[in-house]
């Protein structure tokens, strides 16, 4: 049987989510966690050493990176669009956190950029499985 390519991630924005998003990648076969970064280099160190890779203040830094194949984005919201798009510029899929952006327009751009660059675009959409929106879709469905 052919070996898949392993696939190399890097995260930008290490807060809360982003230790979500590390546990996964490390969990998952195929996945290589490379690097992260944060403009808190506390914050970056932190989650860095506990996967044992490098970790990064600046994006641009980041963005230069030839290895990287997917770059996730955990940032606040207000940045995803700034860091998905210079992400796509330097040639990489973005996996990017929601909300995509906190414009339609910003999104457009987003959308834009990927299809410019030939690279991929995907947004976590993952409240689902959230257990008080469960509870309301069970709700939802008891009344029906």
């Amino acid at each position: 049987m052919k070996k898949m390519k392993e696939i190399t991630v890097a995260i930008i924005g290490c807060g809360r989510i982003a230790q979500r998003h590390a546990q996964h990648i490390n969990n998952t076969e195929g996945l290589n966690l490379v690097a992260v970064c944060d403009i808190d280099e506390n914050k970056a160190k932190e989650l860095g050493a506990e996967y044992s890779v490098p970790h990064i203040k600046n994006a641009g830094d980041l963005f230069k990176i030839e290895d990287i194949d997917v770059v996730a984005i955990c940032t606040p919201n207000g940045h995803h669009a700034e860091h998905s798009i210079s992400a796509l510029k330097a040639g990489k899929h973005v996996l990017c956190e929601k909300p995509m952006a906190i414009s339609v327009h910003d999104c457009g751009e987003m959308i834009k950029t990927a299809e410019k660059y030939n690279k991929r675009l995907f947004v976590i959409k993952q409240n689902r499985f959230n257990p008080p929106v469960a509870a309301v879709k069970k709700a939802i469905e008891e009344i029906n």
